[in-house]
């Protein structure tokens, strides 16, 4: 949807304020769901977890933001999250499949046919899209490879504009159109998009860095400024992120930015190459969680209570039914934990003690308090914990048989002994401090 410019500047939506219809309607699914008219464009709003989301839509398709585009279904996800009333259970569910990182940190890609480009032109499109991939890929686990029959995968076609959708979606091809085909960071950047990374202003925590005033935002523009509330951002919060704007990008008036940071001065932007803050990122939200190495790996899981307490399994004991509780942080291998996948999203943690054991809701259980046990690994649904990345927080585990809860040290308390359990989180499902945990690898 962006035009003919570097992505995401100002200039790109010309002249629609002048053009804004009167016309806003409400559907009768949700009172927290508004629609205005735009030029042809359908600007829905949105009410989730106390803020606004905005989504544009275009000819039956969804933006996100300016160039990020998203499903039918997955705009349907986010017009079920803007209901108050739909259950803890169906919110965790949307939470955990709004956004999918590619299994096994593997995107698969093909190549441009040359359409209307000249030879030339072509060849550096080409060349551009490899720099983009060896520029993500030279710091991280990420890998890329040439499709052969792989059903998912990002294809490439050059454009009016710059846009990509959002995250690996099964069955789904991610068509990543490219203007400025001379610039392997912008490239990189719609390439970012389809791993599942947002715009660095979306972050959940920015309000701590940077003031955003939408009512400065040209219109029709707002979608850019989503805050994505279950959205982790890792580090600091990256001023130099190659997926970040400047602070007159989509202004009305460029003396009158629409983000600036806390002290009122303006930034702008670069589109040179990923940041240092770009490669934790990415390797935060695709290492331990998807990378292979990171699964081949053993980790502690210390508590976000406490620096030095972790996860235990009590007496070093691999018999059935064995408690799992917190204890002082030790270099015994009863706090030592192998995460294998069993599919896509969900993992095994199993115990190095004896890696035919994992770590299980007891009986089956979905009440709040469950105990979380050592058990044989039988392959069954409370044996499989979906990873929820949460940035600077560390991580989130649901059970699949209990998807609304999380894992968590037992009342909050840190004393040695006590018990991990499974157990609720607020209605916004982000995790308690003692839910969160922080993955150290340790060989």
């Amino acid at each position: 949807m962006t035009r003919k410019l570097l992505i995401l500047s100002g200039c790109l939506v010309l002249a629609l304020n002048s053009c804004k219809s009167d016309i806003e309607t409400t559907p009768a699914s949700s009172v927290d769901h508004t629609t205005t008219q735009l030029n042809g464009t359908t600007i829905h709003k949105l009410l989730i977890n106390g803020a606004y989301t905005y989504v544009n839509e275009v000819n039956g398709e969804y933006f996100y933001a300016d160039d990020i585009t998203i499903t039918a279904e997955q705009f349907n996800q986010l017009k079920r999250m803007a209901n108050p009333d739909i259950s803890t259970v169906e919110r965790s569910t949307i939470v955990s499949s709004f956004i999918k990182t590619w299994p096994n940190a593997t995107v698969y890609y093909t190549l441009p046919s040359q359409g209307s480009l000249s030879t030339q032109a072509y060849n550096t499109f080409l060349t551009n899209i490899n720099k983009a991939f060896d520029m993500i890929s030279s710091k991280t686990s990420v890998k890329f490879i040439q499709r052969t029959n792989q059903t998912e995968y990002i294809t490439f076609t050059y454009s009016t504009g710059n846009s990509s959708p959002l995250g690996w979606v099964k069955n789904r091809v991610n068509g990543i159109k490219i203007y400025n085909t001379t610039y392997p960071a912008i490239i990189a950047h719609e390439i970012m998009h389809s791993m599942g990374i947002m715009h660095e202003q979306c972050r959940p925590d920015r309000d701590q860095y940077i003031i955003v005033d939408t009512n400065r935002a040209q219109d029709g523009t707002r979608h850019n400024f989503n805050l994505y509330n279950d959205y982790a951002g890792h580090g600091e919060f990256d001023f130099g992120s190659v997926m970040m704007y400047k602070s007159t990008d989509f202004a009305i008036d460029p003396n009158l930015p629409v983000m600036t940071k806390l002290d009122g001065s303006t930034f702008g932007k670069q589109r040179d190459g990923l940041s240092a803050g770009d490669y934790a990122g990415i390797n935060h939200l695709y290492g331990p969680v998807n990378s292979t190495s990171a699964t081949n790996g053993t980790y502690t899981l210390t508590t976000s209570l406490a620096g030095d307490k972790n996860v235990d399994i009590t007496g070093s004991s691999t018999a059935d039914g064995t408690n799992v509780i917190l204890y002082s942080a030790s270099t015994g291998n009863n706090q030592k934990f192998i995460f294998r996948k069993s599919e896509h999203g969900y993992f095994t943690i199993k115990s190095i003690l004896d890696s035919t054991k994992v770590l299980t809701v007891r009986n089956n259980g979905t009440a709040n308090g469950t105990a979380v046990e050592l058990r044989t690994n039988a392959d069954t649904d409370s044996q499989k914990w979906l990873l929820f990345n949460l940035g600077n927080e560390g991580f989130g585990f649901a059970p699949k048989n209990a998807p609304s809860l999380r894992l968590e040290v037992k009342d909050g308390l840190t004393t040695n002994l006590t018990p991990i359990v499974i157990g609720s989180t607020d209605q916004t499902l982000q995790p308690y401090t003692k839910q969160r945990f922080t993955l150290t690898k340790v060989n």
